[in-house]
């Protein structure tokens, strides 16, 4: 038998054998975090239960939030106060002068309690309009150090706070995942139209709630409806995609779609602060409260595109190439930055994961759509010229990759992982990469698969080759 082969010979035992042992096993890569408090003066109204308080998740990203900004080494509020909170350690050490701040069971004594409530001055936190933080909040504080002020077992008290602490976005979460169902719609609307009023504060946008989304638009409201109707079961989709590994938030997410690209970039301008690529369509964020996807409609540029053609006289016989293609439609584009945006924010993942899922699950909505065509012909291509050295740079840090490239080389990888043969393994490549980042990627495939790059990279250009019509 030839060398070569032999190789794939060898690539497909192991390949068969690495899903035959992963197929008994079930991946859960995601768990409930527990409740967290709010980190702001208006971050809820209702008291909070106050059993079971832990100081990582309760009482340590309000600190960061809040304190350990300016109490920390070489900034003035150490200096003023002589109060260091980086760590547990520093926190219950207390002052330079070694005076506690916190008495364990004895908040009434305790002067961290006595200054974020305003009974002992200079109150805190300092700055704004000092009105100091809600009264959950505090309550959560004083439950703390009643039930004794300890830290979470497992964790290193001399360890930076803001090493553990949960992130402001985790505690509006579980925020957001404590209110009623009409409260949490309520609160999501008007963080939404805030939003779209400062792309365009002329026009009031239709709003449509389903399960999971909720649409703000400014196409007309039938539109909108049967836009919400089509996403609602991309949500299922991206669950049955990335089994136990899928991420699910508590909250709706919401859809920006703006009938002129205009709004689109002035939306993107204000709310995130940053210019918008030519080529950019559509965008998301997960890491924020109240996550959300805008995107520009494609029928926008379509009719300005036709409008365009139709003043051209062609010639007789003459078909324009866009006549022939079918081109992108919203579904496609709103489901690719929603699933995109969900891999991205969560744990480690990397860009082309993130990208090659968006892609990917964007193709079954619309598998007619020239864009994929296109992207697997420039795979394909990739392949012709260099598919391991094309899909490491790729998968390794992106550099020298055109925007085309990296997204056709991340759809073809992910399509391929999705296909007949290797699909039952997907979901625990997508749990070792949030787990452990892009730079383990010979582990995770390792463990995932049973080989090593090479073998990988061989076995799915392979099947790209086959797939693509490489001959």
């Amino acid at each position: 038998m030839p060398r070569i082969q032999r190789r794939r010979a060898r690539a497909c035992l192991l390949l068969a054998a690495a899903w035959l042992v992963s197929a008994l096993d079930s991946f859960i890569l995601f768990h409930d975090r527990a409740t967290a408090q709010e980190a702001s003066a208006d971050g809820g109204a209702a008291k909070p239960k106050t059993e079971g308080v832990s100081f990582s998740k309760d009482v340590a990203p309000i600190l960061v939030a809040n304190c350990v900004g300016c109490h920390r080494q070489g900034r003035p509020g150490l200096e003023r106060g002589k109060l260091d909170l980086t760590t547990f350690e520093k926190l219950m050490k207390g002052t330079t002068g070694n005076e506690k701040v916190v008495l364990p069971g004895d908040p009434a004594e305790s002067h961290l309690i006595l200054r974020i409530k305003g009974e002992e001055e200079p109150r805190m936190p300092q700055g704004g309009n000092n009105d100091g933080l809600a009264e959950p909040v505090i309550a959560r504080f004083e439950a703390w150090v009643k039930a004794g002020a300890t830290l979470d077992a497992g964790l290193d008290p001399k360890a930076p706070i803001a090493s553990y602490a949960a992130s402001l976005a985790d505690v509006e979460r579980a925020n957001m995942a404590k209110l009623s169902p009409d409260d949490r719609l309520a609160r999501i609307t008007a963080a939404g139209l805030e939003r779209w009023k400062k792309a365009n504060p002329a026009v009031k946008p239709e709003v449509a709630p389903g399960d999971h989304f909720v649409v703000f638009s400014d196409v007309p409201k039938d539109r909108a409806a049967a836009l919400l109707k089509a996403m609602e079961p991309q949500y299922a989709n991206f669950q049955r995609l990335l089994g136990a590994a899928a991420p699910k938030w508590a909250e709706k997410v919401s859809l920006y779609v703006f009938n002129d690209r205009k709004d689109y970039v002035e939306f993107v301008r204000t709310v995130e602060q940053r210019e918008v690529d030519s080529e950019e369509a559509g965008h998301g964020n997960f890491g924020v409260p109240e996550p959300y996807v805008a995107v520009a409609d494609p029928r926008d540029s379509l009719d300005k595109k036709a409008t365009s053609a139709r003043r051209k006289r062609p010639r007789r016989g003459a078909r324009e190439a866009d006549d022939q293609a079918t081109p992108r439609g919203l579904i496609g584009l709103l489901t690719q930055n929603m699933a995109e945006s969900a891999v991205r924010a969560e744990g480690k993942s990397p860009r082309w994961l993130a990208v090659g899922v968006g892609t990917f699950l964007a193709s079954l909505t619309e598998p007619r759509a020239d864009y994929y065509r296109g992207l697997r012909r420039t795979a394909l291509e990739k392949w012709r010229q260099d598919w391991p050295g094309n899909a490491n740079q790729t998968m390794g840090d992106g550099d020298g990759v055109s925007a085309q490239e990296f997204h056709a080389i991340s759809f073809a990888m992910v399509e391929c992982l999705n296909s007949a043969r290797f699909r039952p393994l997907f979901p625990a490549l997508v749990k070792g990469m949030a787990e452990q980042g892009g730079t383990k990627l010979d582990d995770v495939i390792q463990n995932v698969y049973g080989a090593n790059r090479e073998v990988f990279y061989e076995t799915t250009g392979e099947w790209l080759s086959a797939a693509y019509g490489g001959g």
